[in-house]
């Protein structure tokens, strides 16, 4: 046989010394009797170092973390396992993982003598299940807690402040116009910016406190151990403060700011979801209130939200359920005091609360992207209602307005063109009105979506004129030809002495540039006789009528002569 004439002992031990495990004996005093080569890869300490000394005195720590009671366990004939031991060298940069296995050695009387571990480097498996596991509760980019691991520590802190009667507050916060920063300058410098929002908050609170990152530029914020409210407060302004520093990236000067809302345990929330929902309501309204800022939650903030929730779904079916309908308001010539065109407004006839005004949706549906479906369908309706009665009047006119978002939609023209297509309304009685501060948000946008327009054959309206900031210079090159002087220049007159000059300057200036001019807001004769003594052509207002249905329009249309409210 091959093994005859080996040395049977030194074959055994080149085994144990070359063995892919690691191969310890102790004796009954737990010294090291036996330290293979995988031990010295392992540990970095050489067999002559290990051998006759006790465990405890060469890896005191492993002894503390529960080894010593495990080999105690097999020195009583147990065999033990241990599947995860770390260990940490004194002095040394050797740390790591091992799974180990003790089982008692017998003598030939079949006492037990000592002990044999058996032991395997888990090292790298380890090491990749604690990135798995901090993947799974860290954000990719900042390395701040996600959301799962932001709920998992505010849920102990709830539960912890419960036991204990304490305070909990969360902070949402909200980056201001991080979106432009991220389309103007590139995802780059937006990843870098999120970067460096992540370290400073880290630096505005405890080393207890949560601070995660819980959607694309939100975050939050968990404080514990509050004596009272204000020290929330002294938080958030100190966050306010340290965001708001100047940035520099790759040459760039930036300035962001961001908006929080606050909540607290037990008082606006006694859940994760419930706060975290609240706080999310109260940077709604910090936004509302101009953005760098904070907002404490109240019950009546919740209620309010929780309304505006109930009607944000509902707008989102109203079209499909036709609940939208048109009032129209009749504008007059002044010189005729006949009706000589209308206003379409829109109105949301709500199941439950009734005909609702377009402040309580509008916005909403700006905000929410339902605005270009609505104003589709407000042309649409517009323009078959304005057919009907341009039939019968031929130089009648429809004034419809504008959104922001309409505006910037590359389909608007086509909008146009299909709704005058298919109502047959004449182009030249369809009034398109966009308010001034919208055409000079962007004045080459506005420029270019106009002159489309005015390829339809439209008319073009500058809405609400003089109450922006817009130069006399973009009504030379804006392709408008009427001008309507907002109504809160016209309420005060006639004794109103800066408002009467600025509606006669209008009223001149309209005339000069070959523009028509009409006065909203007209609610007194008093009123009316001023703009007829200074000439100006056209008006509209609850002197003459509310904004009615078309039905109840047409009984003021065929009355001639335009009716009293």
């Amino acid at each position: 046989m091959w093994w005859e004439g080996v040395d049977a002992t030194r074959f055994a031990a080149e085994i144990i010394d070359h063995a892919g495990e690691g191969i310890v004996v102790y004796d009954r005093e737990l010294r090291y009797l036996l330290w293979n080569h995988f031990m010295e890869e392992l540990t970095g300490l050489a067999a002559p170092r290990v051998l006759g000394r006790p465990a405890s005195e060469v890896f005191p720590q492993l002894l503390d973390q529960g080894v010593g009671a495990l080999l105690q366990r097999a020195m009583d004939g147990e065999t033990v396992a241990a599947p995860d031991l770390h260990y940490n060298l004194p002095g040394g940069r050797r740390r790591g993982w091992v799974s180990a296995v003790y089982r008692p050695h017998y003598d030939e009387k079949g006492q037990v003598s000592g002990v044999i571990g058996l032991m395997r480097d888990v090292t790298e498996r380890k090491n990749a299940e604690q990135q798995i596991e901090y993947q799974a509760y860290h954000d990719a980019l900042t390395g701040l807690a996600n959301r799962r691991l932001f709920q998992e520590h505010l849920g102990l802190a709830l539960a912890l402040a419960t036991r204990r009667h304490g305070t909990v507050a969360v902070l949402f916060l909200d980056l201001d116009q991080f979106k432009v920063i991220n389309d103007t300058l590139g995802h780059t410098i937006g990843d870098a910016l999120l970067r460096l929002i992540g370290r400073r908050l880290k630096s505005c609170v405890r080393e207890g406190d949560t601070v995660a990152r819980v959607g694309g530029d939100e975050f939050t914020i968990v404080l514990q151990d509050l004596a009272n409210k204000e020290d929330a407060a002294l938080v958030a302004r100190k966050v306010l403060q340290c965001v708001a520093e100047p940035v520099a990236l790759n040459g760039h000067r930036l300035y962001v700011t961001t908006s929080i809302g606050i909540t607290f345990y037990p008082d606006d929330g006694e859940d994760a979801e419930a706060l975290l929902r609240n706080a999310d309501n109260a940077v709604y309204v910090a936004k509302a209130e101009g953005r760098n800022t904070y907002q404490m939650s109240t019950a009546e903030m919740t209620r309010a939200m929780q309304e505006r929730l109930v009607l944000e779904n509902g707008l989102r079916q109203a079209l499909e359920r036709n609940e939208f309908v048109l009032h129209y308001q009749p504008q007059i010539d002044i010189r005729t005091m006949q009706i000589v065109g209308m206003e379409a407004l829109l109105r949301w006839n709500h199941p439950a609360r009734g005909i609702l005004l377009p402040e309580h949706f509008i916005r909403m549906a700006e905000e929410r992207g339902y605005i270009v479906s609505i104003g589709e369908w407000v042309l649409r309706e517009a323009c078959a209602q304005a057919a009907r009665f341009c039939a019968r009047f031929p130089d009648f006119r429809v004034a419809v307005n504008l959104s922001a978002r309409q505006l910037r939609d590359h389909s608007l023209v086509d909008s146009v063109a299909a709704a005058l297509r298919v109502s047959g309304l004449a182009p030249r009685c369809l009034e398109l009105e966009i308010t001034e501060s919208v055409a000079i948000e962007n004045v080459e946008l506005t420029l270019s979506v106009l002159a489309e327009l005015r390829k339809t054959g439209v008319r073009i309206a500058i809405d609400d004129f003089g109450t922006g900031h817009s130069s006399l210079g973009y009504l030379k090159r804006f392709p408008i030809d009427t001008l309507k002087i907002d109504k809160h220049f016209v309420e005060d007159l006639p004794d109103g002495f800066e408002d009467a000059a600025i509606v006669q300057a209008v009223v001149q200036l309209a005339r000069g540039l070959d523009l028509r001019v009409i006065a909203e807001g007209v609610e007194t004769q008093q009123q009316l006789d001023f703009l007829q003594s200074h000439q100006c052509p056209e008006v509209q207002g609850y002197h003459f009528s509310y904004p009615v249905p078309a039905r109840e329009f047409e009984r003021l249309l065929t009355g001639a002569v335009a009716g009293r409210a």
